[in-house]
């Protein structure tokens, strides 16, 4: 039964994923989906990510030779774990093909705000997302072109 249910989940997503994103935040809208109930898993996010994105990731992958690479925790929640709750995603600013917008939510009640940079690239795409607190923050970007841990 369970199988079925994930199945049907993944039918119910795969549309959004596949599709070319005309605005800003429906892209933020599919890629929290993933995390956020009924659905309560996290999507691929490979056709959510731009070229660039993509190509880091790639990089970080082969680099790693299957041990953890420079990425141990899920930058779009800011954390391993999740139980996402007050989603909100903030109205884009627009400019010379990129958006910047600000997503909050909570993440087993601790608060979160994200900023992310999207592209458009035959639709829009994330390029980056920075966040984090007072004790730690970071910016994507910046840790996939890093060296190696």
């Amino acid at each position: 039964m369970r199988l079925l249910i994930v199945i049907a989940a993944l039918l119910l997503v795969q549309p959004a994923l596949a599709q070319s994103f005309s605005e800003p935040k429906a892209l933020l809208e599919a890629l929290y989906a993933g995390y956020t109930l009924p659905n309560d898993y996290p999507p691929d996010e490979t056709p959510l990510q731009s070229e660039r994105l993509n190509g880091l990731f790639e990089k970080d992958q082969q680099e790693a030779n299957g041990e953890i690479g420079r990425i141990d925790f899920a930058p779009y929640i800011n954390g391993q774990d999740y139980q996402i709750s007050d989603l909100a995603i903030g109205e884009p600013y627009l400019a010379g093909g990129k958006a910047v917008v600000k997503v909050t939510f909570r993440n087993f009640d601790t608060p979160q705000e994200l900023g992310f940079l999207l592209v458009n690239e035959d639709g829009w795409k994330i390029d980056d997302v920075w966040g984090g607190s007072a004790d730690y923050s970071y910016d994507l970007l910046d840790i996939l072109q890093s060296p190696l841990p």
